[in-house]
């Protein structure tokens, strides 16, 4: 098997510049970068990068966990991490919880066998074991889509309970009272119990009482979203708007109260949250909340990376959400 040395041999060149043009051939002038790329041919010479790995230390591998592949917003994050990890020539290695805690932690533990720099993970528990284990340990991690301001975590998220407030607010300006709230497990998101926090808040603070039975808990699908809406419909005194804790749900409760008979927005207006890229092309287009999803992977990531060697402390991004207005809000009826 062919060596480095022997592609500097045959190229005339040192095995320092054979390395820069694997590791970094930009540094290397055009044409001594294709004297070594024609011996690396000649030679069928095969860069291990698994070798370069025992040396560096690096595997040039980060992990992405997230909750579900289903909602489009974790693909706009993964899309972020994915570019940016791509300008560092790292590969990133996707897992899939499902929102199952004991599928988080074996992820954890399988990516940190396969020797990845670090991790990128949306949590399903704050306070679970695996975090700890990660911070005791050193090793880097990022939080993405996370709830934390401060602390020894690094994470990058934005303000949930903002987010609700401002989406219940818009609801409260246009005449509505009777406000349901459809929202994932506050077990498994704690994106989605702040969310609720600012729901409430809002409520409050405009004298609308809280009703408990507005509120409707399902896990994170169409479905839920569906049956959901339907439960709160069949109130004695049911709402007139509905605040979704993300867009998923909302997609959900639109033919959940079109299989009700309703019209919308006529009969019931429908707020969601996150943005995700279809929201504007559902008819009617959805009122939600935006999240910079792609922004918040490739800052993320960024942050990773910074970890990995050594560079930063732990540091807590919280990056800017904001209400967009489409039809699928209207004034209360009557």
């Amino acid at each position: 098997m062919s060596t480095i040395l022997d592609v500097a041999k045959l190229a005339g060149v040192s095995t320092a510049t054979v390395s820069r043009v694997i590791n970094s051939p930009e540094t290397v002038r055009v044409e001594t970068r294709e004297k070594v790329v024609r011996a690396m041919k000649m030679c069928n010479y095969k860069y291990n990068a698994l070798a370069r790995g025992f040396v560096t230390k690096q595997s040039n591998t980060i992990g992405l966990i997230i909750p579900t592949i289903n909602n489009p917003v974790f693909a706009e994050s993964t899309r972020g991490v994915q570019d940016f990890a791509d300008l560092k020539k790292t590969q990133v290695i996707l897992g899939n919880t499902y929102y199952q805690y004991k599928q988080e932690e074996s992820l954890v533990e399988t990516l940190r066998e396969k020797q990845v720099d670090g991790l990128i993970i949306t949590t399903t528990n704050l306070k679970g074991i695996i975090l700890k284990t990660l911070l005791d340990e050193g090793f880097p991690f990022v939080l993405l889509y996370s709830t934390v301001k401060t602390g020894p975590l690094s994470a990058v998220g934005i303000d949930n309970y903002q987010g609700g407030y401002r989406a219940t607010e818009h609801l409260v300006k246009f005449g509505h009272e009777r406000i349901g709230m459809v929202a994932g497990n506050f077990s498994i998101s704690d994106r989605s119990l702040h969310r609720w926090y600012g729901y409430r808040q809002c409520l409050k603070n405009n004298g609308i009482p809280y009703d408990k039975d507005l509120l409707a808990q399902t896990d994170y699908s169409l479905t839920g979203g569906r049956d959901s809406v339907k439960q709160l419909l069949s109130l004695q005194n049911p709402p007139t708007a509905v605040f979704c804790s993300n867009d998923y749900l909302a997609f959900g409760a639109m033919k959940g109260a079109r299989e009700l008979g309703l019209n919308l927005p006529e009969d019931l207006s429908i707020v969601g949250f996150d943005d995700v890229q279809i929201a504007s092309y559902v008819v009617p287009g959805l009122t939600t909340i935006h999240q910079p999803a792609y922004e918040m992977g490739k800052m993320g990531t960024k942050l990773l990376f910074q970890r990995i060697k050594g560079q930063a402390k732990p540091v807590q991004l919280m990056m800017e959400s904001s209400l967009i207005v489409r039809e699928s809000t209207i004034w209360a009826p009557g």
